[in-house]
């Protein structure tokens, strides 16, 4: 998974410039280190998940799976889970990062809040 991260690493500078980024710019280095630890383990429970629906790309291979997953999702994937990640720690909630438009919707924020309830 370290070429999952690599992919990640290339979306930094574009999420670093986001509103939620910058809003609690305190917290980007301790997301970076939840990243290596959490952030992989979230990442292979996405790609377990999809391929019990059914998807034979991420049950024969799992690591192609999340490397497309964050090539599509871009900086985008990294906002959602720095949300989660947000709302994890206690700092806000779904709903306050949704109406302050930090987020698009909160779909994305509990599909990775739900993955985390399963690896924790």
């Amino acid at each position: 998974m370290e070429s999952v991260l690599k992919e990640l690493k290339q979306y930094w500078g574009q999420f670093v410039s986001t509103d939620i980024a910058k809003a609690f710019q305190n917290e980007l280095e301790n997301f970076e280190r939840w990243l290596k630890d959490v952030g992989v383990k979230l990442l292979s429970a996405r790609a377990r998940e999809a391929a019990e629906r059914g998807n034979p790309v991420a049950k024969d291979y799992p690591e192609q799976y999340v490397k497309g997953l964050v090539r599509r999702g871009q900086a985008k994937v990294l906002v959602n889970m720095f949300a989660a990640y947000i709302v994890q720690k206690g700092l806000a909630t779904q709903y306050w990062l949704i109406r302050n438009k930090y987020v698009a919707g909160g779909e994305s924020i509990a599909t990775w809040l739900r993955l985390l309830r399963k690896i924790q």
